[in-house]
């Protein structure tokens, strides 16, 4: 029985590595707060009608609602700018007077037929109220994609595929004046959320740092097929426990034949 508990201790722990190969390095990849941060106004970004915009002119009528990703991702950047319109819609709030929602793609190599696609996907999928200059879907170098970036705290890396990334999932509200308001989980954050946040942005109020729950986005590709981060997690979890509990038997093997 100990030779068999042994060897079988022995192919898990050799396993372990292999998961540890599916799962991309994903240290720093969060939401740093950075409340009350001022954007920097002057970077300049092309809309998905390919007029040039300054970041500076979204912040000339209402709170923005910024959302960083990008187009073309087929994981969680599309269900994260629906959940965000979706919940606006819901609470009754219309884009242009009430907030401006403003999405911009962190991969500098997307053109303004990918931002028009992603306009055209969201608006068929969340009908949002308000005026088309209140939605803003905007592609840029990677100098301005970095600025902003920097500017609300939001890390990230490339993925395992080319054009891929790993990245938080969530959202910024910001002022009209351009101060970085408040943080919002994107897809968990419900519709009173979403009014107190663009509410509290509209009164340039700066709320107090929070500990939304932190989601990633990316997609990696292997030989086995592509993992999440949360089914990576589980079974690396799993692995451990299955290794635990081995553990915990080779043990009790060992007391009994102490004992003999």
């Amino acid at each position: 029985m100990k030779p068999l508990l042994t060897l079988l201790a022995l192919l898990l722990l050799n396993s372990l590595p292999a998961y540890a190969q599916r799962t991309p390095d994903i240290t720093g990849v969060a939401y740093e707060q950075k409340l009350g941060a001022r954007l920097p106004l002057e970077s300049g970004f092309t809309d998905a009608d390919g007029q040039d915009v300054r970041i500076g002119d979204v912040f000339d009528r209402a709170p923005v609602i910024l959302v960083l990703g990008y187009f073309h991702c087929d994981k969680l950047c599309g269900v994260t700018r629906l959940a965000l319109l979706r919940a606006a819609q819901k609470a009754g709030l219309s884009a242009g007077s009430d907030y401006v929602f403003v999405a911009i793609s962190i991969d500098p190599t997307e053109t303004t037929d990918a931002a028009q696609r992603a306009r055209e996907i969201d608006f068929a999928a969340a009908s949002p109220i308000g005026a088309p200059e209140g939605f803003r879907y905007l592609i840029g170098t990677p100098e301005n994609i970095r600025a902003i970036a920097e500017a609300v705290g939001y890390r990230y890396r490339n993925g395992g595929r080319p054009q891929t990334f790993i990245h938080p999932i969530g959202a910024v509200v910001i002022t009209a004046h351009g101060d970085v308001s408040t943080y919002l989980s994107g897809i968990g954050s419900s519709h009173e959320e979403i009014r107190g946040a663009v509410e509290a942005a509209a009164t340039q109020n700066i709320a107090p740092r929070a500990s939304p729950a932190l989601l990633l986005c990316f997609d990696f590709d292997s030989t086995t097929g592509r993992y999440t981060f949360a089914i990576m997690k589980f079974l690396r979890i799993g692995a451990v426990g299955m290794i635990l509990a081995l553990a915990a038997m080779i043990y009790r093997e060992f007391r009994k034949g102490a004992r003999v």
